[in-house]
């Protein structure tokens, strides 16, 4: 086994391909493909389903190729050092464009209290884009709307439990959220997000179909649509935000009500100097009650 091998492993895992790789690392895709079974041999593991096209990496080749990532990314520390440098104390977050103004923050300063000294790197994107930097190693962090799907590579700690709710202009009245998404136009979540995908899936399950004449990916812009009286919609009580119920008219989604969890993930296996149960116990103390949102909500899984 040599470095090159765990370069081009890495590659392929990153690219999701070998020709990307090959690009990647400069080598032709036959020299790969001969690079990769050498490797195979020599750990005596089949690390490639060879049975699709393309081929796609088993269980145990993911599982190698992130314990590789780790390896040269060690190996990249030593060398600064050797070379008498000392290796970047930088830490990368990412976020949904959601939280970025009200828990980020919070994150933040824990953590700088634990490291003042380090640099730290912010940024946005949707939830699926943030897991898959955090897996590929371009994020330390993230927080993000909770995995619709396991993702074993992560290590996935709730930190915000979020209840939604349909939303209407004020002078709108209805006794049940079906009632208001029957009835009225219906500015829906950008359906990529995973809270777009929970939303959809959750409509579906009810036989709700809305009449959607918009989608937008930013709640900020949804909420205000909906107070100008373009339709309704379905959107979080998002943390520490103002009660909807100030401005809108709210009806819990769902019984029992559906909920978002905000999460905060890292590569498994690593350590982390983010003091996870005292950040919990700082959200709760600046968190608002939750009877204060107009409705309760219960975990139902999703």
């Amino acid at each position: 086994m040599n470095l090159q091998q765990l370069k081009t492993l890495v590659a392929i895992f990153e690219n999701n391909s070998f020709s990307a790789a090959a690009d990647k690392v400069s080598l032709s895709h036959s020299a790969i493909s001969l690079q990769m079974r050498t490797l195979e041999e020599e750990l005596g593991q089949e690390l490639f389903d060879r049975s699709t096209r393309p081929a796609t990496l088993t269980p145990t080749g993911r599982a190698t190729a992130l314990a590789a990532q780790k390896a040269l990314k060690m190996i990249d520390s030593v060398r600064l050092i050797g070379a008498g440098q000392q290796a970047s104390n930088k830490i990368s977050f990412g976020v949904v464009p959601t939280e970025a103004l009200h828990l980020l923050p919070m994150l933040l300063r824990a953590f700088q209290q634990r490291q003042p000294k380090a640099h730290i790197q912010v940024r946005s994107d949707l939830s699926g884009n943030l897991a898959l930097q955090v897996l590929n190693m371009d994020l330390d962090f993230a927080v993000l709307t909770a995995p619709i799907t396991a993702l074993p590579e992560l290590t996935v700690q709730e930190l915000v439990v979020e209840p939604l709710f349909v939303i209407a202009p004020r002078h709108i009245r209805a006794r049940t959220d079906e009632e208001l998404l029957n009835s009225h136009p219906f500015i829906a979540f950008e359906a990529m997000t995973w809270m777009g995908h929970q939303v959809s899936a959750r409509l579906q399950s009810r036989d709700i179909r809305v009449n959607e004449i918009m989608e937008v990916d930013n709640l900020d812009v949804i909420e205000t649509m909906v107070m100008e009286g373009f339709g309704v919609s379905i959107v979080p009580q998002r943390f520490l935000a103002p009660p909807l119920s100030e401005k809108l008219t709210v009806i819990p989604f769902g019984r029992p009500q559906e909920i978002r969890r905000l999460v905060l993930v890292h590569r498994a296996g690593e350590e982390t100097d983010l003091p996870i149960a005292n950040i919990r116990q700082f959200i709760r103390s600046r968190g608002p009650d939750p009877g204060q949102w107009a409705g309760t909500h219960t975990s139902n899984g999703h």
